[in-house]
């Protein structure tokens, strides 16, 4: 698990705290509803914002935005998963656009360091490069998929595209991995 960004920090940004009454804590359930979504998430959104932006900071910057909105709206929608992962691309292309930065220098794997297999250091900057060649699309379809564990109805959401927009980025994507693969001995 990531170190960074955690919960209370995000609360604390805001301005949000605990009511107190009588001594006992009060959660709002939308506050809890969206920590726990966090708790378990915060690897998946960090990998995925990390995979928008190409910067580590700025993925933090992303997820810290979008959890901002999110907790001042004060309401959560019924399926949270996508919508929270819009909430952090939006969040990181308003970022990108603002900063006017180009994504690209933080390798996915060394955040995913220890998440996974290990994963030798030339295979790393092969698969890396392989992922560069493909469109945004295609790339951020394939990584919300394998990374994420997200459905096509999920990606779909996250994208603002119909489930077989992003089936067929995931599988052109797929396609063009194999063949490049394939081109080399």
């Amino acid at each position: 698990m990531i170190g960074w960004l955690r919960w209370e920090c995000l609360c604390f940004r805001i301005g949000w705290t605990q009511q107190h009454d009588g001594g006992q804590n009060v959660q709002n359930p939308v506050v809890e509803k969206l920590r726990e979504f966090y708790e378990v998430h915060r690897q998946d959104l960090f990998t995925y914002a990390l995979s928008l932006t190409g910067c580590r900071y700025a993925a933090e910057d992303a997820i810290q935005n979008a959890f901002c909105n999110l907790l001042r709206r004060g309401k959560a929608p019924e399926d949270l998963r996508p919508y929270v992962f819009r909430c952090v691309r939006n969040a990181a292309v308003d970022l990108l656009r603002s900063t006017q930065r180009e994504a690209a220098t933080d390798s996915i794997f060394e955040i995913l360091n220890g998440q996974s297999a290990p994963i030798p250091l030339p295979v790393q900057h092969e698969i890396e490069h392989l992922m560069q060649q493909l469109s945004e699309e295609e790339r951020e379809t394939i990584l919300l998929k394998v990374y994420s564990g997200m459905t096509f109805k999920e990606i779909a959401t996250v994208r603002g595209v119909s489930i077989n927009t992003a089936a067929s980025w995931y599988r052109r994507g797929i396609q063009k991995l194999q063949d490049s693969i394939q081109e080399d001995p």
